[in-house]
C-alpha cells in the first residue's frame, strides 16, 4: 500500500509542475499512472497458495481469483496500448 500511495502521490506532483512549466513554455507533455489491478499471474497463484502472507491480502487474491475480476496480462497489456494510441 505504501508503494502504491508514493507512486500516485508522485506522479500527481509530476503531472501538476510538468503541466504548468511545459505550458508556459509551450510544450505538451503527458503523464500516466497506469494501475491495472490484481492480474491474474503466477506470482498471484502463488500468494494465493502463501500461508504467510497477511490475511486481508490473502483474502484479497483469493476473492479476484474466485470472483474472476483478476485482469489477464494481456488484457492490460492491450488496454494500456488503447489509451497510448487514443491519447
Amino acid at each position: 500500500c505504501t508503494g502504491k500511495a508514493a507512486r500516485d502521490m508522485f506522479h500527481t506532483v509530476l503531472a501538476k509542475e510538468t503541466t504548468t512549466e511545459e505550458e508556459e513554455e509551450g510544450n505538451n507533455i503527458k503523464v500516466l499512472n497506469y494501475a491495472p489491478g490484481a492480474l491474474e499471474t503466477d506470482m498471484a497463484e502463488e500468494l494465493i497458495n502463501c500461508n504467510v502472507l497477511d490475511k486481508d491480502l490473502h483474502n484479497f487474491y483469493v476473492t479476484s481469483k474466485r470472483d474472476k475480476t483478476a485482469i489477464m496480462p494481456q488484457d492490460s497489456a492491450d488496454l494500456l496500448l488503447t489509451i497510448l494510441m487514443n491519447d
